[in-house]
C-alpha cells in the first residue's frame, strides 16, 4: 500500500522539483515500486527498485539522461508502494505498466491485438477458433501470431491433418444433415450422431499436441492407430490415417532441426530505430525452429538493447500462453537473476557456438522487420503530426491538440439515450480512454441538453478527481478516469452544440477550446463565430476530425443498440414463465438472435440443450400467440 507519510508530503505537489527532492531522504530503503505522475495525476513512469530511497534519489542528481530529464520536467507528484521482495516488485511493476501504459516506459505495442487460436475443452464438441484476446476461461490458447498470414497457414495445416469440426455452435445446433466437410472426410461429423465425444476428443488432443510443437508424438499416435486398423483389416480407415501422416510429414519436413537436445526455447533478437524497437522471437520446439514472430515496442529511443529486451520479457511472458524452459538473448541483463525467478524460466546470453548463431539469426530477422516497417511508421507519424498542426492553425488553438476528445449522442426519439466520449492521442485512437454515458436528462429528444449533461458530468468529475489528487493523494488502486483534460473538444453538431459545450466549460471555469463538426458539409463551428471553418477537402486535419466524429458515432450507436436489444430481450423472453437468465443465454447461443428464436419450430426448441419439451412448448406458444387487433 502507499505509505501515509508520502501522501502527506507530496499530495497535490506542483512542479517545484527542488521541493520534491527535499523529501527523498524520507523514503524507505526497501524494495518497491515508484510512480511519477504528471498533470491531473497522469502516470508518466513506473519503475521498480531494490532500494527505493537510492533509486528515486538518482532522478534528482546531475548528469541525467535526456529521457530522465524530459520525464522530471513534467513530474508533479510521486507515489511508492513498498513490497517484501524484488520479485514482488517485478510483478507489480509489470502489472502497473500494462495497466497504465505510461508515456516514458518502453511499451509493447498492443494497438493491434494479435490473434490467438483458442480451444475450449469444456465444450461438448470443441473446435479451433481465432480470438484477439486471451481470457481466464479455462480454454487453451496458442499464439500470438504476429506475422501476417501465419494464422491462415496454421489453420490450413490443421484442417488437412485433423478432421475436427469448423462450423459454428449455432450451425451445429441447427444442423439437419451433414455438411460437405463430412462427405469429403474433413470432419468427423458430430452432427450425425455416429461418433461419441471420447473419439472426437482424441482428435482435439492431437490438435493441441501439434500446436504445442509435439509433432513426433502426434505422428506416433496416428501411426499406431493406422497399424491397428490395418491389423483388423479396416484398410479404408487405415488409408485415411496414412494420408494424414503424409500431410503431417510434409509440414514437419519444412522445419529445420537446429538443436539436438530436443528442448523448448525462445530465441530473441532486437533492432532499434528512433522511438521504435523491433523484437524477433524464434520459437524452437523439441529442437526444431518453428517459424518467426515479431513484436514492436515504442518509447525506446533513449534506451539500450538490454532495456528493450528487459521490457519485452517482463511485458510479454507473464501473459504468454506458453513459456519455454529457456530464453536466449543477445545481451546480458543487469537483473537477469530476478527476471529468471519472476517469469520462471532460464535466461541465457551465449558468447559462442550454435546459440550465438541463433541470436544473430534472430537479430537479422529483427533488422528485416525494422527495414520493412519503419517507412510505414515514419509516414504515419509525419501524417498525424501534420494533421495536428494544420488543425491547430485552422482553429487558431493556443497549443497543438495532442489529446482530442469527441462526443456524440445516440437515441430514438429520446428513448434509451446514450453518449460516447472517444479520444485521439497524437492522432491515434486511445481506446482505453473511451467512455460511455447513459443520459439522465428525461426522455425527450433534445440533443443540445443531452450534450450539455454529458460534458458537465465528464468535466465536473475530472475536477473532483483533480481535487482529490491534490488534497488527499491519489492511490494506485483507484482509477482516475477523467483527471486528464483534452487540448480540444469536438462535439457532433453545428453552431448550437458548440455554443452549448462552451457554456458548460465556462460555468466550470475551464479554458478548453471547443468546436462542433456538422456532418452535412463537414464544417467546423467555433463558439460565437458567425462563419464555419472549412478545412480543405484533401486536408489531413479534415480526415482527423472526421475519423474522430465517426468513431464517436460508432461507439455511441453500438451502446444504444445494446441497450435496445437488452430491453427487447427483457420484454420478449424474460416474461416467459420458467425461462431464467441462463436458459435465455442458452437459447441465444443456439439461435443467435431473438428473431431466430421467434422463427424456430417447436422441434428446434425442444432440441436445444437445457430446454425441455414442456418449456419449449411454453416458449413456442408465447412467441407465436396471435397479435390482438388494433
Amino acid at each position: 500500500m502507499t505509505t501515509d507519510f508520502l501522501n502527506r508530503a507530496w499530495a497535490g505537489f506542483k512542479g517545484d522539483r527542488n521541493q520534491l527532492a527535499g523529501h527523498v531522504s524520507e523514503l524507505p530503503a526497501s524494495p518497491g515500486v515508484y510512480v511519477f505522475r504528471g498533470q491531473g495525476g497522469e502516470v508518466l513512469y513506473v519503475g521498480k527498485a531494490i532500494n527505493l530511497r537510492n533509486r528515486v534519489r538518482s532522478y534528482f542528481g546531475a548528469n541525467l539522461s535526456a529521457k530522465s530529464e524530459a520525464l522530471m520536467s513534467r513530474v508533479e507528484g510521486l507515489e511508492i508502494i513498498v513490497v517484501d521482495s524484488e520479485a514482488e516488485a517485478f510483478i507489480l511493476e509489470s502489472n502497473l505498466i500494462k495497466k497504465h501504459r505510461p508515456r516514458y516506459n518502453i511499451l509493447l505495442r498492443d494497438d493491434k491485438q494479435y490473434p490467438y487460436l483458442r480451444i475450449n475443452l469444456s465444450d461438448e464438441w470443441p473446435t479451433v477458433s481465432v480470438v484477439r484476446r486471451m481470457s481466464k476461461d479455462g480454454a487453451k490458447y496458442f499464439g500470438p501470431f504476429t506475422r501476417p498470414g501465419s494464422v491462415r497457414e496454421t489453420l490450413s495445416f490443421l484442417r488437412k491433418i485433423f478432421p475436427y469440426r469448423t462450423c459454428s455452435d449455432k450451425s451445429l445446433a441447427q444442423a439437419a444433415r451433414p455438411c460437405l466437410n463430412y462427405h469429403i472426410e474433413r470432419c468427423l461429423g458430430p452432427c450425425t450422431g455416429k461418433i461419441n465425444r471420447e473419439e472426437y476428443m482424441e482428435t482435439i488432443h492431437e490438435v493441441i499436441k501439434f500446436l504445442e510443437g509435439r509433432h513426433k508424438d502426434v505422428r506416433d499416435s496416428l501411426e499406431k492407430r493406422m497399424l491397428e486398423l490395418a491389423t483388423n483389416l479396416d484398410f479404408e480407415n487405415a488409408a485415411r490415417l496414412r494420408d494424414r501422416i503424409k500431410a503431417l510429414d510434409d509440414v514437419t519436413e519444412r522445419q529445420k532441426v537446429v538443436l539436438n537436445d530436443m528442448k523448448d526455447r525462445d530465441v530473441l533478437g532486437v533492432a532499434r530505430s528512433g522511438k521504435y524497437a523491433f523484437v524477433a522471437l524464434l520459437p524452437v520446439r523439441k529442437g526444431k525452429l518453428m517459424g518467426r514472430e515479431g513484436f514492436v515496442l515504442t518509447g525506446s529511443e533513449l534506451d539500450d538493447a538490454g532495456e528493450v529486451l528487459r521490457a519485452f520479457i517482463l511485458q510479454h511472458y507473464p501473459h504468454a500462453p506458453f513459456v519455454p524452459k529457456e530464453i536466449v538473448i543477445p545481451v546480458e541483463l543487469p537483473d537477469e537473476g530476478e527476471i529468471t525467478r519472476y517469469i520462471g524460466t532460464k535466461v541465457r546470453t551465449p558468447k559462442r557456438g550454435v546459440f550465438k548463431q541463433l541470436v544473430e539469426m534472430a537479430s537479422e530477422n529483427a533488422r528485416a522487420m525494422m527495414d520493412t516497417s519503419m517507412p510505414k511508421y515514419q509516414r504515419e507519424a509525419a501524417e498525424h503530426q501534420q494533421a495536428i498542426q494544420d488543425l491547430a492553425e485552422a482553429l487558431n488553438l493556443p497549443r497543438l491538440p495532442i489529446r482530442i476528445e469527441g462526443y456524440d449522442i445516440s437515441h430514438i426519439s429520446g428513448k434509451e439515450a446514450v453518449a460516447s466520449m472517444v479520444v485521439l492521442n497524437n492522432g491515434k485512437p486511445d481506446k482505453a480512454s473511451y467512455r460511455r454515458f447513459r443520459i439522465k436528462t428525461g426522455d425527450k429528444p433534445n440533443d443540445v441538453a443531452m450534450m450539455q449533461e454529458v460534458l458537465w458530468r465528464r468535466f465536473k468529475r475530472g475536477l473532483e478527481d483533480r481535487t482529490e489528487i491534490e488534497e488527499k493523494g491519489q492511490t494506485l488502486q483507484r482509477k482516475s478516469k477523467f483527471a486528464v483534460f483534452p487540448d480540444l473538444v469536438i462535439v457532433d453538431g453545428g453552431k448550437g452544440q458548440a455554443n452549448a459545450a462552451k457554456q458548460v466549460l465556462d460555468e466550470l471555469g475551464l479554458d478548453i477550446p471547443v468546436a462542433g463538426l456538422a456532418e452535412k458539409n463537414e464544417e467546423l463551428f467555433l463558439p460565437g463565430a458567425k462563419q464555419p471553418v472549412i478545412l480543405p477537402r484533401d486536408s489531413g486535419a479534415l480526415f482527423l476530425v472526421m475519423r474522430l466524429r465517426d468513431e464517436a458515432h460508432r461507439f455511441a450507436l453500438s451502446y444504444h443498440r445494446r441497450l435496445r436489444q437488452k430491453m427487447a430481450l427483457h420484454t420478449e423472453l424474460s416474461d416467459i414463465p420458467g425461462l431464467g437468465p441462463e436458459r435465455i443465454k442458452q437459447l441465444l447461443r443456439a439461435f443467435g438472435s431473438l428473431d431466430a428464436i421467434r422463427k424456430a419450430s417447436l422441434e428446434d426448441l425442444q432440441a436445444t440443450h437445457g430446454i425441455g419439451s414442456k418449456l419449449a412448448q411454453t416458449i413456442y406458444d408465447h412467441l407465436n400467440k396471435p397479435q390482438s387487433p388494433r
